[in-house]
């Protein structure tokens, strides 16, 4: 497989999880308002709604200018995995188990591609 094939299946996934936290996001904001949980702060809550218009544009950055939306992809999924996990494992709200380490894992997997999408084309391994 070829850089830019791996490169474009990368830059896939992260544009897919992008879009199903713009889902999640949408779907709360639809259901239940911009109060996801009445027991978490504020703050929180106006986070949470942010993200329905803060994942959609890292998953264009991602398409289009893809330092700054990996710089944005990096800021929003690190800060929503710490918040999540304040939620629920400092508030104890109803967060679900599951969905924190799926992002956990998409946090790693964000991580450990923008090094590979960011390094030049002869510096990676068997080039």
């Amino acid at each position: 497989m070829s850089r830019s094939a791996i490169e474009r299946t990368v830059i896939a996934v992260l544009v897919a999880g992008f879009a199903i936290g713009t889902t999640t996001h949408t779907l709360h904001l639809i259901n239940v308002g911009w109060i996801v949980f009445d027991d978490a702060p504020t703050w929180m809550n106006v986070y949470w709604t942010a993200l329905t218009a803060l994942d959609p544009l890292a998953a264009v950055l991602l398409i289009y200018r893809r330092p700054i939306g990996l710089a944005l992809g990096a800021a929003i999924i690190l800060s929503d995995v710490a918040i999540n996990s304040y939620a629920l494992y400092g508030l104890g709200l109803p967060f679900g188990f599951l969905s924190l380490q799926l992002q956990t894992l998409f946090c790693g997997f964000l991580l450990g591609a923008a090094g590979i999408l960011t390094r030049r084309h002869d510096d990676v391994i068997g080039h």
